[in-house]
């Protein structure tokens, strides 16, 4: 419980990424953005309680500030939750680099999340799921099917198939899992639906590379 409530807490609290990075990094900016956030939605919940109380009063206020705090407190949640997403993708960026082992809490909170088994296994699952995806594409309904730039991820089955195992059967480093889950971040916005030839193979290289520098060393040479 005391976990849970730290974790609730977290975005209310002062990043140390402006002392590490700089105040013009762009994690230090967006986690200053997460934060501003953090506290808008805190104080507006106020006025929805508030809000609420005078409409089980009946009080023709009440209701006016509680529909007026709903509709702000929807629209600062969802840039809430963009503005985490960002905070997110900058800490992936940075992992990918290399700097892992920042002292910053929204670093090395990221780094446990990725290596943990079960996220390792959900990664595989969404990579194999794709290719599935891929390859079954015309017989899927209409309504059901992703973008038709998935269609590409067939001709590189056997790369997915050995990423996917990897994270399920060995010891992935972790900037590979960083570039994974930025290469699958945004649903159908991301390059993995984008319909790039270039850009997947790329990042299906790099992010096999990554995750077992050994392992596509010969498929290198081999193409090569």
């Amino acid at each position: 419980m005391a976990t849970a409530a730290r974790r609730g807490l977290e975005p209310l609290w002062a990043s140390r990424a402006p002392l590490v990075l700089g105040r013009d990094h762009p994690l230090s900016r967006m986690a200053a953005l997460v934060q501003v956030l953090a506290w808008q939605v805190a104080a507006v919940s106020g006025a929805v309680v508030v809000g609420a109380l005078g409409a089980a009063e009946r009080r023709g206020w009440g209701i006016r500030l509680l529909c007026a705090a709903l509709a702000v407190e929807l629209a600062l949640l969802m840039l809430f939750a963009l503005a985490r997403q960002l905070r997110r993708e900058h800490v992936l960026r940075l992992i990918v680099g290399g700097r892992a082992r920042l002292p910053v809490a929204e670093v090395s909170r990221e780094a446990h999340r990725l290596v943990a088994p079960g996220h390792r296994a959900q990664l595989a699952e969404r990579l194999e799921r794709a290719l599935d995806e891929a390859e079954s594409w015309h017989e899927l309904p209409v309504a059901s099917r992703p973008p038709v730039g998935v269609r590409l991820l067939c001709g590189f089955a056997p790369e997915v198939r050995a990423i996917a195992g990897q994270l399920r059967g060995g010891r992935s480093a972790l900037p590979g899992l960083a570039l994974l889950e930025l290469f699958l971040a945004g649903g159908y916005g991301s390059a993995l639906y984008a319909g790039d030839e270039d850009l997947l193979r790329e990042y299906l290289w790099r992010i096999r590379y990554l995750i077992c520098p050994a392992a596509p060393a010969g498929d290198a040479d081999r193409d090569a």
